[in-house]
């Protein structure tokens, strides 16, 4: 375990996982807003990227339609290739270990699409691909809510959330600096992420926009 600080991480099975599971309230969000979890430790850095739907694929329901499905696959796809959503300094000799991404909804019980690649089961980020049917929950209770920047969402409201994590084993953890974060060009609709981290040097947290999108670890 890292510190004080758990972060919400869907485990590899092939590793010994850094961190705790930790489940993430869904009752209010901000769009534009993504939350970035980071780790450093003997090596392995993890990360874990939280993304409202809106902010990923421009909605929030379930998918029905084909260009929604078509939608959420795509984007599923662009957050397996970590180039999209983060870049590491050349000096850090980082090897990416394990990638995972899914879509998680108030109408699922769990992922709506599963996607994940450990060590040693393809290169140059071939990942094996999956896709879970979950369980549909019928809400009676939906209501509207307000839009803006912020949504309190009552009782039966709708909204779903992309989950991706990452693992690298690093030759020069001590170089890990200075995090790019091209999601923000990869995911028009992201304005701003919310980051938390911990390394060896202690822990910390940041906001990082648009307009100056690298994380610096102190």
């Amino acid at each position: 375990m890292m510190k004080t600080l758990q972060l919400t991480l869907l485990a590899s099975v092939a590793a010994t996982p850094l961190f705790a599971q930790e489940t993430r309230e869904m009752d209010a969000h901000v769009h534009g807003v993504s939350t970035l979890e980071l780790a450093i430790e003997d090596g392995m850095l993890e990360l874990s990227l939280l993304s409202p739907g809106m902010d990923i694929v421009g909605f929030e329901y379930e998918a029905n339609s084909d260009a929604d499905k078509d939608a959420v696959e795509a984007a599923i796809r662009a957050l397996l290739v970590p180039e999209n959503v983060v870049t590491l300094p050349d000096a850090a000799d980082c090897r990416l270990t394990e990638v995972l991404a899914h879509l998680h909804s108030d109408d699922h019980a769990h992922e709506d699409a599963d996607d994940h690649m450990h060590e040693g089961e393809g290169e140059d980020h071939d990942h094996d691909q999956h896709a879970e049917e979950a369980g549909h929950d019928d809400h009676a209770e939906g209501e509207n809510h307000a839009e803006g920047a912020e949504h309190d969402h009552e009782e039966g409201a709708r909204h779903s959330e992309f989950h991706a994590s990452y693992s690298f084993s690093c030759a020069h953890p001590e170089d890990l600096t200075i995090i790019g974060l091209p999601f923000f060009d990869t995911f028009e609709n992201a304005q701003e992420i919310e980051a938390q981290y911990v390394t060896d040097a202690g822990a910390g947290t940041a906001e990082i926009r648009r307009d100056a999108p690298d994380l610096t670890l102190n």
